[in-house]
């Protein structure tokens, strides 16, 4: 499969976080920005994960660049 360059943007508590990944799948984008933004915060990457995907939230988006 041939990569693609994504934008991704994530809500961290109230921090907008922007993140720009090569990837075969919006789920493989968001997933790499999800273990960067991890990094910055000093979270692991299963709390914040756990954050960004609630259901009763929409804290993520990611479109094609």
């Amino acid at each position: 499969m041939k990569k693609k360059r994504f934008k991704v943007v994530i809500n961290w508590s109230g921090e907008v976080h922007e993140f720009y990944r090569h990837a075969t799948s919006v789920d493989q984008a968001l997933r790499h920005s999800i273990r960067a933004l991890a990094r910055q915060v000093g979270y692991t990457t299963k709390f914040v994960k756990d954050y960004v995907m609630d259901e009763g939230h929409q804290r993520w988006e990611v479109t094609d660049e």
